[in-house]
C-alpha cells in the first residue's frame, strides 16, 4: 500500500509494480496535484552537503536523464542554472564562490561567466552594473512534476497496480495488530488491507505516521512563520517576449521556464503560510512580477500575472530525507519516504526503496537517512 500519488509515491509505486509487488496507491487528490504541481522542480545537486547527500542527489539527476531517454515525452528539460550576487553582498558572493569551488572538486560542472558572456547567453536578463561575474551550473534539468507523476502512476497501473484517488480515499486510520501495520482506513468508510504501508504523503507525513503510532518530524507545514511554505507566482509573457530556457537564481528572485512559455517566480524572503489570505498572495505575486521586470525584462516586461500559489514543501527538521521503517518504535510494516528535493531524488530513491521492500536488502546509500535518527 502506497499512501500518496505525488512524485515520490508515484515513483515508488511504479518501481514496486515493476518488481512484481502487489501495489495499491491511494490519494485524496489526483496524481501530482499537490506539491509536485507547485514545485520549482529543479533537478540538481547544487547545494547538497555533505558528500553522501550530494552523491544521492547526483544519482537522482542521472535517474531522471535515464527515464527521459527511456520514455520520451516533454516533462524533462535539460537546463543549466545561472546564479550571482552583487559585490555589495560579500556573504552572498562568498556563498556562490564556495558552491562553484565545491562542485568542481566533486566532479560537477560549474564555471564562471563574465558579465558580458552571461548577458549574451541569456538576452532576457538584466544585471546590475556591480555584478561582474555570474556562476553557471551545467548538467542540471527542470521537470514538470505533475505530468511526470501522472505518467508514473499510469505506468504503475499498466504493471498491475491498483490506483484509487479522490476524497473518499484519504487515509484516516492505520490498523495495527501485534505491533504491525495491517491496513488503512479510508475517509469514505472503507478499509484496505496491507502487508506494508509506505507513507509518501509529503508535508502531511507527520499526520499520517501518527495514525500508525509512528513519528516523522518535519518543519510544520501549516503553522505561521515556518520555512515549509513558499510562494510561487506564474506569469504569461507578452507576445514576442524573449524565450527563457534556464533556471535563474538572483538575489531576490528565482525563476524557471514552464510549458507554453510561462514562467514560475519565487522569492524566498516573502513569508507565507498555508493560511495566507488571497489578498496577500495577490500582493506578493505582483511584487514578484515587479522583481522579474527588473531582473528579466526581456521575459517579464508586459507580462501578466497568471496565478499565485502557496506551495508547502516537506522539510525534515535536519534537512535530510526520512526513509525507512519504524521497527525502532515497535512498529513493523510501516515505511516512510519523505524528503525535500523530492523531485530530484524520487526516481533513484524509489529504486533503493524497492530493493529494500521486495528483496529485503538494506540499501547502504539510505543508511544516513533512517527515521530512527530523529527519535533516538
Amino acid at each position: 500500500m502506497v499512501i500518496g500519488a505525488g512524485i515520490v509515491g508515484a515513483a515508488v509505486a511504479d518501481r514496486l509494480a515493476a518488481g512484481g509487488g502487489e501495489v495499491t496507491v491511494i490519494d485524496s487528490g489526483p496524481p501530482g496535484a499537490g506539491t509536485s504541481r507547485s514545485s520549482m522542480a529543479w533537478v540538481n545537486a547544487h547545494n547538497k552537503q555533505p558528500r553522501h547527500y550530494f552523491e544521492l542527489n547526483r544519482a537522482g539527476m542521472r535517474a531522471h536523464a535515464r527515464l527521459a531517454e527511456e520514455l520520451g515525452g516533454d516533462w524533462y528539460h535539460p537546463a543549466d542554472t545561472m546564479q550571482w550576487a552583487p559585490d555589495s553582498d560579500p556573504a552572498g558572493m562568498a556563498h556562490v564562490e564556495a558552491t562553484v569551488t565545491r562542485l568542481r572538486e566533486w566532479g560537477q560542472s560549474a564555471r564562471w561567466l563574465t558579465r558580458e558572456e552571461a548577458l549574451e547567453m541569456e538576452p532576457a536578463l538584466a544585471l546590475p552594473t556591480e555584478v561582474r561575474s555570474v556562476a553557471l551550473f551545467e548538467d542540471e534539468a527542470l521537470v514538470d512534476g505533475e505530468p511526470l507523476a501522472r505518467l508514473l502512476v499510469e505506468r504503475a497501473r499498466e504493471r498491475g497496480a491498483v490506483v484509487r484517488t479522490g476524497p473518499e480515499y484519504e487515509a484516516v486510520g492505520i490498523d495495527t495488530e501485534g505491533g504491525r501495520a495491517r491496513g488503512v482506513r479510508l475517509a469514505g468508510g472503507g478499509r484496505l488491507p496491507a502487508d506494508v504501508v509506505v507513507c509518501c504523503a509529503g508535508w502531511r507525513t507527520p499526520a499520517v505516521a501518527a495514525l500508525a503510532g509512528a513519528s516523522a518530524p518535519l518543519v510544520p507545514g501549516e503553522e505561521p512563520g515556518t520555512e515549509a511554505p513558499t510562494l510561487l507566482a506564474s506569469i504569461v509573457p507578452a507576445p514576442g517576449a524573449m524565450p527563457m530556457d534556464r533556471m535563474i537564481l538572483g538575489p531576490d528572485l528565482h525563476a524557471r521556464p514552464l510549458p507554453g512559455g510561462r514562467v514560475y517566480l519565487e522569492g524566498l524572503d516573502l513569508e507565507v503560510d498555508a493560511h495566507t489570505s488571497a489578498e496577500v498572495i495577490e500582493r506578493y505575486s505582483q511584487e514578484l512580477l515587479e522583481r522579474a521586470r527588473r531582473t528579466l525584462p526581456g521575459v517579464a516586461e508586459g507580462a501578466e500575472l497568471e496565478e499565485g500559489r502557496v506551495c508547502v514543501r516537506p522539510l525534515p527538521l535536519d534537512g535530510y530525507p526520512l526513509i525507512g521503517g519504524h521497527a525502532h518504535e515497535g512498529i513493523e510494516g510501516f515505511y516512510t519516504v519523505v524528503m525535500h528535493s523530492g523531485i530530484t531524488l524520487a526516481l533513484h530513491v524509489a529504486d533503493l526503496v524497492t530493493r529494500e521492500l521486495l528483496n529485503g536488502e538494506d540499501a547502504e546509500e539510505l543508511a544516513p537517512y533512517r527515521p530512527a535518527r530523529c527519535t533516538a
